[in-house]
C-alpha cells in the first residue's frame, strides 16, 4: 500500500487490516494454508479478494480469521462457455 493512499482515505482497506491481523498473530499465509488444508496460493488469492469459495472462507472463519477481514463468499460460476460481448459499433 502507498502511504499517499492512507493520507488521502483515511481509513485502511479490509486487505490493509487483515494484514494487521495476521503480523500481530504472528500468522503467515503458508502456516494459514497449512493449518487450514487450503492450497497456499488459493490462500492468497482469497486474501486479496481474486477468489472467495463459501468452503474456504468457512474454513478460513473456523481457524479463527475473523469474518469481516476477509471477503464476502460468492457464487461459483457454473462450468462450460462463457456468453460473449457482443463488440460495440463506433
Amino acid at each position: 500500500m502507498i502511504a499517499s493512499d492512507v493520507c488521502r482515505n483515511n481509513s485502511p482497506t479490509r486487505q490493509d487490516r487483515l494484514r494487521a491481523w495476521l503480523a500481530l498473530h504472528r500468522k503467515t499465509v503458508r502456516g494459514v494454508a497449512e493449518a487450514t488444508g487450503i492450497c497456499r496460493t488459493v490462500v492468497h488469492a482469497i486474501f486479496q479478494d481474486k477468489r472467495a469459495p463459501q468452503a474456504h472462507i468457512d474454513r478460513l472463519i473456523q481457524y479463527g480469521i475473523p469474518a469481516d477481514l476477509l471477503p464476502a463468499p460468492r457464487a461459483p460460476l457454473k462450468p462450460g462457455p462463457k456468453p460473449r460481448v457482443a463488440p460495440q459499433a463506433a
